[in-house]
């Protein structure tokens, strides 16, 4: 009686350390700033609505840069899921030489540090040693707008190059459980490919399809890095709460950052209710009215006679447009830039000049190298201690669930806002229990890397039999400590591995966030910002191609370890 006391007094010190742990460096710092916002609230209402100096000036930018962020994160999904549909079809059902292959280029957007791919698409467009080549000038202007959706073309392409992957990947998994006996049965039927998919695919998918929109959605709204380069003279929302705070205008960007939380958990929220709800999507009865639905019919079996392949072809393409280019493009143009400025032929405007000249930038790459690494290192180290015994929870309690909610919600804030809360939280405006620099950096990052590594890990655990080969190993005496260290470890060790590379390649490409608490700590995503800033673009060429180096032998190494 005493033994089983005993334990069950360490399972509940156990389960009261994790939630703490999750609870003190996890979720409060996601949070921090709704509290902030609304206890400072008569402040920052007087900063933003009525000032007296500029009135409702800031309200007014405020709306301006939302409104642009908004625009631009709806139109970067709808042409997610326009390429990123048929893509996920063709790789779910479709067995070809170089799959592996494309299926790391689509995942090198999720790991690749943005600011590093805001250069190279930079670089594409607009200069002429991208796609400027075949005309002796670039394609766009940096500041150029699409018409009618009004909407920025640089900024556009890189948010499509990253986050379609959430929607291909989401649904490629969705598509890869589904039976295929129902399409059998449906193209028995007479149905064409097109019909097929509309009437029994995408029923079925519709969960996984909002899921990876609102992912997607979420990770465009946040997008720091990359836009920061290409964003010439506009501003989304995350841009504005890197300025104002580097301005010292808490008041107006916590405001700003507050909407963006609060936008963010409640898509995600959203999602998971109405996911949760089951069931699928029916086609709405009114097309059967007005005989809508055999003229859909004739069009869906018309196009999948005659351009069945052009949707395979045109995502492929833009892939390569957004994703391939960009990469092949930096990667050339350091070898173009090495020694001599192609433009002017001067040696001042060359790589080597650059970095081992009087700019010195090689030693400012070098000692942001190892601050990126040591904190990466560092809160991936930690976020696993927290992560691994929370995945227990996750499973095991009927809090589990939601939990694992609340969990899903750092992944997809504004990592600017993120770090505005967590400076705000534990910074000199707040507990002063660090000052902006590494920890502050490491404390930042472990927000996200929590999430990462107990998805990654979650994805293990419920693709296995771990619990029954427990129970079998307390049948033969072994301690719940010794059944989870025997067992359950070795079993989740890919899951655990997978998660642990993601999150530290996420940290080591994170730009919003440290921006705001880095201080003199400078990490290599940053750099590269201010490298471009400066115009120093043939060391920005030369980070910018060394952190898709970076980001690609860790890519590799995540598929080494999933495929053992």
């Amino acid at each position: 009686m005493k033994g089983s006391s005993r334990r069950k007094l360490i399972a509940r010190t156990a389960i009261f350390a994790v939630l703490t742990s999750v609870g003190i460096f996890v979720l409060l710092p996601t949070f921090y700033l709704i509290s902030f916002t609304l206890t400072q609230w008569t402040e920052i209402y007087t900063d933003v609505f009525v000032n007296p100096l500029i009135g409702d000036a800031n309200w007014q930018q405020i709306l301006r840069f939302s409104a642009l962020s908004f625009r631009l994160s709806f139109v970067a999904v709808a042409l997610d899921f326009l390429f990123g549909v048929p893509l996920a079809y063709f790789l779910a059902r479709k067995r070809f030489f170089g799959k592996a292959f494309l299926e790391d280029i689509i995942t090198l957007s999720l790991v690749i540090p943005t600011s590093g791919f805001g250069v190279a698409t930079l670089l594409t467009w607009t200069g002429i040693s991208g796609l400027g080549a075949l005309i002796g000038k670039g394609i766009f202007e940096a500041s150029y707008v699409i018409p009618f959706i009004n909407v920025p073309f640089l900024m556009l392409i890189v948010h499509v190059a990253l986050t379609f992957p959430y929607i291909v990947q989401t649904l490629q998994a969705k598509l890869e459980d589904l039976e295929p006996a129902f399409e059998r049965a449906s193209r028995t039927l007479g149905a064409s490919a097109f019909t097929t998919f509309r009437k029994i695919i995408f029923p079925l998918s519709l969960p996984a399809l909002l899921s990876g929109g609102v992912l997607a959605f979420a990770r465009s709204l946040g997008e720091t890095g990359a836009t920061m380069v290409v964003a010439s003279v506009h501003t989304t929302a995350p841009m504005a709460i890197v300025r104002w705070v580097s301005e010292f205008k808490l008041a107006t960007a916590s405001f700003l950052g507050f909407i963006l939380i609060i936008v963010a958990t409640v898509a995600i929220l959203s999602v998971e209710f109405l996911t949760r709800r089951g069931g699928t999507f029916k086609i709405p009865k009114f097309f059967l009215a007005f005989r809508i639905e055999d003229k859909i019919l004739k069009r869906e079996k018309f196009l999948s006679g005659k351009s069945r392949w052009i949707k395979d072809i045109a995502s492929l393409s833009a892939v390569a447009i957004v994703v391939v280019l960009p990469v092949i493009v930096v990667l050339a143009s350091v070898g173009t830039y090495w020694s001599v400025d192609p433009d002017t032929g001067l040696f001042r405007g060359s790589v080597l000049y650059q970095l081992f000249g009087p700019p010195n930038y090689f030693n400012a790459l070098m000692k942001a190298t190892s601050t990126s690494f040591l904190v990466a290192a560092i809160a991936t180290y930690i976020a696993a201690c927290i992560a691994i015994p929370s995945v227990y929870l996750i499973e095991r309690y009927r809090f589990g669930r939601i939990l694992r909610y609340l969990l899903r919600i750092p992944l997809i804030v504004p990592t600017s806002a993120l770090g505005l809360s967590v400076l705000l939280l534990w910074g000199p405006s707040g507990l002063r229990l660090a000052m902006p620099g590494i920890w502050l950096i490491i404390i930042t990052h472990m927000v996200f890397s929590v999430p990462v590594v107990v998805e990654s890990t979650i994805a293990g655990y419920e693709g296995s039999e771990i619990r029954m080969y427990e129970n079998a190993s307390r049948t033969l005496g072994a301690t719940p400590y010794d059944a989870i260290e025997t067992v359950s470890l070795p079993m989740l060790k890919r899951g655990i591995f997978a998660g642990v590379i993601l999150s530290f390649t996420r940290s080591l490409g994170e730009t919003g966030a440290t921006f705001l608490v880095m201080g003199s700590d400078v990490t290599v995503p940053p750099l590269v910002v201010n490298m471009a800033e400066a115009l120093a673009i043939p060391a920005a060429l030369f980070a910018s191609a060394y952190l898709i180096a970076l980001s690609l032998l860790l890519l590799l190494l995540f598929r080494v370890v999933v495929r053992r």
